[in-house]
């Protein structure tokens, strides 16, 4: 019993499954919250579409079977990140607009954390493999 849970739980990539972590609680955040963006107008109906958060999960779903499955593609290991920091990025923007334009401080936070989560993302980029030799 204890060998099979330790075999479950032992995985390669440890930080992808954080990683992977971060982005489904960031999609959950914004499914759940149907009010969250509220700047610029022309795009709050966009923005708080349920649909962005499942682009999140959906981005975390995959990154973590990537982490935890024994055949690791360099080509999707490395689209995957890439498209994971786009979102990150995006999302620190929108952040930190929201946080300009309304002065809520809690804004202001959660953009402080999502450049934090993107700079893991990007350390985690740089040390991935980039080709099969």
């Amino acid at each position: 019993m204890k060998l099979k849970l330790k075999k479950l739980l032992h995985s390669e990539h440890p930080q992808h499954e954080i990683l992977a972590f971060a982005m489904m609680g960031i999609g959950l955040i914004l499914i759940c919250n149907d009010f969250y963006f509220f700047w610029p107008p022309f795009a709050v109906e966009v923005l708080n579409d349920d649909l962005v958060g499942g682009i999140f999960i959906a981005i975390g779903v995959w990154l973590f079977s990537w982490a935890i499955s024994n055949k690791n593609s360099i080509s999707t290991n490395r689209n995957l990140l890439i498209i994971t920091a786009g979102l990150l990025a995006f999302e620190a923007i929108a952040e930190f607009c929201h946080g300009y334009i309304s002065g809520h401080p809690h804004m202001f936070t959660a953009g402080f954390l999502e450049v934090i989560i993107l700079l893991f993302d990007f350390s985690i980029i740089s040390k991935s493999k980039k080709h099969n030799y």
